[in-house]
Parts: structure tokens; sequence; C-alpha cells
């Protein structure tokens, strides 16, 4: 725990191992994680849609952040803004392309989710 799940529209270049690199160090030095319980992946999405104009040069970033309950509304919304400021880093856009960065924090329920290591 946590699952991270970083989806990006096909019209945008993204060196997801660098990325999901950097989004783990991130969580980790927020001070709200264990290195080894952040599971990451990134998911390249081939059909999409921004708005209602199909021709608009329009792309995305989401994360998608599943923690244990407990934590406050503050941290949350701490870590969804290291999530973004983080992938916004070093990153370069398409000329001409509108992108939005957006993530989100929820909450699994600590007494219903189940984790067995082997």
């Amino acid at each position: 725990m946590p699952h991270l799940f970083f989806e990006y529209t096909d019209n945008l270049k993204v060196d997801t191992k660098q990325t999901l690199l950097n989004l783990n160090e991130a969580l980790v030095g927020s001070g709200h994680f264990d290195e080894n319980s952040i599971k990451a992946r990134a998911i390249k999405l081939d059909d999409y849609l921004v708005g209602t104009q199909p021709q608009a040069r329009r792309a995305f970033l989401h994360m998608r952040l599943t923690i244990l309950s407990g934590r406050t509304p503050e941290i949350k919304k701490q870590v969804a803004d290291l999530l973004v400021a983080t992938v916004q880093k070093g990153q370069r856009w398409p000329d001409g392309v509108q992108v939005q960065i957006t993530a989100e924090v929820i909450d699994m329920e600590r007494d219903i989710y189940g984790k067995l290591k082997l």
C-alpha cells in the first residue's frame, strides 16, 4: 500500500519508468509511505476525449493514489499536490497541446484491505 495509477493520453511522450520512479521517490520523501509498499503502474490511453471537441489538441495526465484510510484531508491534499508538482518537473509538453495534470487521493478501508507478502 499505496497503489498509484498513472494514466496519460497517447499524444504525450512520457518516460514512464523515470516518471514512476520520480513519483515513488516523492511519495517516500513525503514521510507518509514505506518505500517497498508503493505499487505504481502507467497506463497509456489510446481512446480518450477531453471536452466536446475531438479535433482540439488536448491531453491529460491523471494520477489516482489509493491509500489505507486514516490520513487527514490536509495530508491527502498535500500528497495530491506533490504528485502534480512531481510530474510537472522536467517534462516537455508538445507545442500547441493543452495539457491538464490532475491527481486524486482515495481511501481504501483499512479494516477490509487484504495483503499477503511472500
